[in-house]
C-alpha cells in the first residue's frame, strides 16, 4: 500500500466514524427528545424521563460497540466503500465487533484509538479483535 491510499483510508474511516456516530446519535436523540418531552408536557416524573436518557445511553453504547457486526460493515463503512475484515479473510461477527469497538467506549483509551487512526496505524481494537479495515 502506497502513502496515497494509506491516507486515504484513513480518511475514509476517520469519515465512516462521523457518519456512523451521527446516525446513531440522530436515531437515539430524535426518539428520546420526543418522549422526554411528551412526557414533562404530560406531567411524568424526572425520574421517567431521566430512565428515558439512561436508556438511550445503553443503547448508543450497545450499537457503537456491535455497528460493525453486520457483515464487517457499519452504515458509515457500507456509504464509504470500506469493509472489516478478520485475519482469515471473513467478515467481522457481532461479537468480534464488540471486541474491537470496547476500546472506543473506554475513555482513556478513546484518544489512543484516535491518535492511532490518524498515525494510519491499526487500533487497539484492531490489534485485539485481529481485524482489519480494507477499501472495496
Amino acid at each position: 500500500m502506497t502513502l496515497i491510499d494509506t491516507s486515504q483510508t484513513t480518511l475514509l474511516r476517520i469519515a465512516a466514524f462521523l457518519v456512523d456516530g451521527l446516525t446513531i446519535a440522530i436515531l437515539l436523540i430524535l426518539p428520546a427528545s420526543a418522549i422526554s418531552y411528551g412526557m414533562a408536557w404530560i406531567g411524568g416524573s424526572v425520574k421517567a424521563i431521566q430512565i428515558v436518557w439512561w436508556i438511550a445511553l445503553g443503547i448508543l453504547l450497545t450499537a457503537l460497540l456491535i455497528r460493525d457486526g453486520y457483515r464487517g460493515r457499519s452504515i458509515g463503512k457500507q456509504m464509504l466503500g470500506l469493509r472489516l475484515n478478520t485475519a482469515g479473510g471473513k467478515d467481522c461477527s457481532w461479537g468480534r465487533s464488540a471486541l474491537r469497538n470496547a476500546p472506543v467506549v473506554v475513555f482513556p483509551l478513546t484518544l489512543i484509538e484516535i491518535f492511532l487512526v490518524i498515525a494510519g496505524k491499526p487500533r487497539l481494537g484492531d490489534l485485539i479483535a485481529k481485524t482489519t479495515v480494507s477499501e472495496e
